[in-house]
């Protein structure tokens, strides 16, 4: 019997935290789902663990061929296929659901056509400074059940109609197995192609605890400049504010200024600051270290070309 959502959960040898991802779906109080564990060529015993457990719930497991390691946006794209279910939710097999969670999002669903977004909290974001400011950006800004902008929607924790999903062909599987972006772009091309708004539920809760350091989350951020940013730019003229490709590449006087306030001794005196920055300073510091990142990473591909 086809179910009123599939849940879409991409997994990569993280066993422990998907028994907890998949204990929190066993809670809900909306029943009417299935789980699709879509299988990163893991091999820390996922794959038996699915294939010998019980659960409360129907699970259908999917793997690449020969259980290759493919990335997390070819992984989820293993879906496209087998999804019936009227509507998705797309989560990350770190998150740990609130019971409520499908019912929320399945209410704001119905209530108005849209991607429904859920809030994401970091259980230690008092102690990581990643953690901390993630909570303050994308969605962060916005109230509950105000609209966003559809390059915000995050696929740790989102629902939609599957036909979005699938008519859009999911994932850009053109970007790079790298860092960076492909959450962004599918926001973008979903609202593109459908011009459906995102909408922040903040009663649709999961929950992760954060192990990226600052300076392990910013080295992804030169990673991505230098690699999907680039194919983000070639396929993508149009969608140029999120990643600031004005000030990037733009010849206007102010953004020429911009790019000479990124020094590599201002970041390193900011890494050095940022614990003991005021709140309000701490975020504007770390926006600094982000966009000095991607800046980096970005104009190193284009010397090395």
């Amino acid at each position: 019997m086809t179910k009123k959502f599939d849940v879409i959960i991409p997994t990569y040898n993280n066993l422990s935290e998907l028994k907890e991802c998949l204990n929190g779906f066993s809670n809900q109080t909306f029943k009417d789902f299935r789980i699709i564990v879509c299988v990163d060529g893991s091999t820390d015993g996922t794959n038996e663990y699915l294939d010998n457990s019980k659960f409360n719930f129907e699970l259908l497991r999917l793997n690449h061929e020969s259980n290759a390691h493919k990335g997390r946006d070819e992984t989820r794209n293993l879906s496209l296929n087998n999804i019936s279910a009227e509507y998705i939710l797309l989560f990350d097999s770190d998150m740990v659901p609130n019971n409520d969670l499908i019912r929320k999002h399945l209410e704001l669903l119905e209530e108005k056509e849209c991607i429904s977004t859920g809030e994401i909290i970091y259980k230690n974001k008092s102690e990581n400074i990643w953690a901390f400011y993630l909570q303050t950006r994308g969605k962060g800004k916005y109230n509950d059940r105000e609209e966003i902008p559809s390059y915000y929607l995050n696929t740790q924790n989102a629902a939609l109609r599957s036909k979005y999903f699938i008519e859009s062909g999911g994932h850009d599987s053109d970007l790079s197995n790298s860092y960076g972006g492909d959450d962004t772009v599918l926001g973008y091309r979903i609202n593109k192609k459908f011009n459906i708004p995102a909408v922040f539920n903040k009663s649709a809760e999961g929950y992760s605890v954060l192990h990226k350091t600052l300076n392990e989350a910013l080295e992804q951020m030169r990673e991505f400049g230098n690699v999907n940013l680039k194919i983000i730019q070639m396929k993508y003229p149009s969608f140029k504010h999120l990643f600031r490709f004005d000030i990037i590449e733009s010849n206007l006087i102010q953004h020429k200024i911009i790019r000479l306030l990124l020094h590599e001794w201002i970041a390193k005196v900011l890494l050095k600051l940022i614990k003991v920055l005021p709140r309000k300073v701490k975020i504007k510091a770390i926006h600094y270290l982000v966009f000095f990142s991607i800046y980096k990473g970005y104009t190193s591909k284009i010397e090395s070309e």
